[in-house]
């Protein structure tokens, strides 16, 4: 086995992994061209190993097409599905112990509609592209844990309201 084929298996095993744990786990890429990143070489390195197995795709020319038809569809699916990036609004509380940790309140906008969805949320920050997200009742919160901030960062950019 040639080290570019395990370096393409490992590339695979990588981004395949973190685009199924962003769709199916609370874990979430908060950048789309991130999430668009990793889901083009998940994709693209799975049809050259494919490929490759049924000994097609020999020449770099053809993997270089194949790569620009992947980002081509990547680029048409993401048109056509991605309903927009959840933008954090105003920072509610930050956890005493790790900085990491808050509790925000999160605006998305509707791609084809008037208004936006919103949600409170507790967010791990893992990287700066990266978080773990999970819904977060305050209501019952330990406010021993917790610290008040009520930060407004309009990541939206929406007009204050007076």
């Amino acid at each position: 086995m040639k080290k570019s084929d395990l370096l393409l298996y490992f590339l695979f095993v990588v981004t395949a992994s973190i685009v199924l744990l962003n769709r199916f786990t609370s874990f979430y890429i908060n950048d789309y061209r991130v999430h668009f990143f990793f889901l083009f070489f998940a994709a693209s390195s799975f049809v050259i190993i494919a490929g490759r197995l049924f000994k097609k795709l020999q020449s770099r020319r053809s993997v270089i097409v194949t790569c620009i038809v992947i980002a081509a569809l990547c680029f048409v699916r993401g048109f056509l599905t991605w309903s927009g990036d959840w933008k954090t609004q105003t920072v509610l509380y930050e956890s005493n112990t790790d900085k990491n940790k808050t509790i925000n309140i999160q605006l998305r906008g509707d791609r084809f509609a008037f208004g936006y969805k919103e949600r409170v949320i507790g967010v791990y920050r893992i990287a700066p592209f990266m978080d773990w997200v999970a819904d977060v009742d305050t209501t019952n919160i330990d406010h021993s844990k917790w610290k008040r901030l009520d930060l407004q960062l309009n990541e939206m950019g929406l007009p204050r309201e007076k």
